[in-house]
């Protein structure tokens, strides 16, 4: 994001237009992704922006945690950032901001790892971690929820 808005700067500075009313950050305001173990783990990667552009791409065993069925494959929809304030107040109530940026013990195997973002801050957790629990699946809710369109050229 800084190479065009320093671009827009030197612009502004040569006279070239004028200088935008605001410019807001574009980042990650929800996140969640998923990795496979052994057994039945449901694998994805959920990310939606503040701008409300929201993708998914669905792996396996996903029918339980998103509450549906869904077509393996990449899958995009608009939704209203505001429905996922829920989220974001767990997220606070948890104290998200504040934890480590990984839980991890490579020692240990067979785990999934959860890789969550709230608002820009994301978090590595597999193993030793505070449990995030109830966080995911308020995520996956919203998951399972929102009207997406899948892209025929990744199902499978």
């Amino acid at each position: 994001m800084r190479t065009p808005l320093l671009f827009m700067l030197a612009l502004v500075l040569a006279g070239g237009c004028s200088a935008p009313q605001s410019a807001v950050e574009v980042k990650v305001l929800v996140g969640l992704q998923r990795t496979p173990c052994f057994g039945r783990c449901p694998v994805y990667e959920f990310s939606m922006l503040n701008t409300g552009e929201a993708t998914l791409k669905v792996g396996r065993f996903c029918e339980e945690a998103f509450g549906r069925a869904m077509e393996e494959g990449m899958h995009t929809a608009k939704v209203d950032p505001s429905a996922w304030q829920e989220v974001l107040d767990l997220a606070g109530e948890l104290r998200f901001d504040t934890l480590a940026n990984r839980y991890d013990n490579p020692q240990v195997t067979d785990l999934p790892a959860s890789v969550v973002t709230i608002d820009g801050k994301t978090v590595f957790s597999r193993y030793g971690g505070p449990n995030l629990n109830n966080l995911f699946t308020r995520i996956e809710q919203g998951i399972g929820t929102t009207d997406w369109s899948a892209d025929p050229s990744t199902a499978r």
